[in-house]
């Protein structure tokens, strides 16, 4: 691997005989047009990034021309129009090879450093790809998007332990997530959170009930005691948060003694 330099016209598919060989380059000249086969940031994965905690994610571009790819320029852009660059400054490390060839950079984002003011930067990002192959012709496209979420957190606390089968258990928890702004975790009221229960020995949480979270982020839900096992708030995430599970809050169910029994309702069905 190596990394081409940006330097003169040859970056801006650019030369000496002004806007027709400009226009011509843009248009593929003898090569062809450029063709960009994928752009995978954070291999797929969406990028989370909570208040302190310094993320780095790579970015991958693959793009062909018969003449070879010469150099890619691709900083990301938030929605609000901040601007993330590579490690490096703003040109990917690309490989030498013909016709295709696959450039990547690695990023870095410090949400103290990066988002000072607002949130805003949460949500859909764009990459803003400007490839260069061999033969000056160049190729500019911005159609390429990922996720960059803020991260959320979510506690969980179930009571009364021990309980016994049959008693109502509440469980208490409160969902925040990262303000930019503040650099802390603040509470996200008004989304919908499901009351989760995996009975012991098993690996699969179910869905006992979904509530939705009130002032500060609080959530609280009920249900019956009926056999040991895990009680969890998950949130599914939205368009600018991610996706939380809390973990799981374990809950010892026992028997009601004989002279108990006559004052327990059943489960409900």
């Amino acid at each position: 691997m190596h990394r081409y330099q940006a330097s003169g016209h040859r970056r801006r598919g650019l030369c000496p005989h002004g806007r027709r060989v400009r226009d011509r380059a843009r248009a593929g000249g003898g090569g062809g047009r450029i063709r960009v086969d994928s752009v995978v940031v954070n291999g797929g994965k969406l990028v989370v990034v909570g208040t302190h905690a310094v993320v780095k994610f790579p970015v991958a571009v693959t793009a062909t021309h018969a003449s070879g790819v010469y150099q890619i320029s691709a900083p990301l852009f938030s929605p609000s129009y901040a601007v993330v660059y590579t490690d490096l400054g703003q040109m990917l490390d690309c490989a030498d090879t013909k016709p295709t060839a696959t450039c990547t950079g690695a990023y870095t984002v410090d949400p103290i450093k990066v988002f000072t003011q607002s949130s805003a930067p949460a949500g859909t990002w764009k990459v803003h790809l400007h490839v260069d192959a061999w033969d000056a012709t160049y190729e500019n496209q911005d159609k390429y998007t990922f996720k960059l979420l803020r991260a959320a957190r979510l506690t969980v606390d179930a009571a009364p332990e021990p309980v016994k089968k049959g008693r109502t258990i509440t469980v208490k928890g409160a969902l925040t997530r990262a303000d930019w702004a503040t650099d802390k975790y603040v509470g996200f009221s008004g989304q919908k959170v499901s009351l989760q229960f995996r009975k012991s020995g098993s690996s699969t949480y179910t869905t006992v009930r979904t509530v939705t979270s009130g002032s500060g982020g609080a959530v609280t839900g009920t249900t019956t005691a009926g056999s040991d096992g895990y009680y969890r708030f998950a949130f599914a995430g939205t368009g600018t948060t991610a996706a939380v599970s809390a973990s799981g809050d374990f809950v010892d169910v026992r028997q009601p003694r004989a002279a108990d029994v006559s004052g327990i309702r059943g489960p409900a069905g």
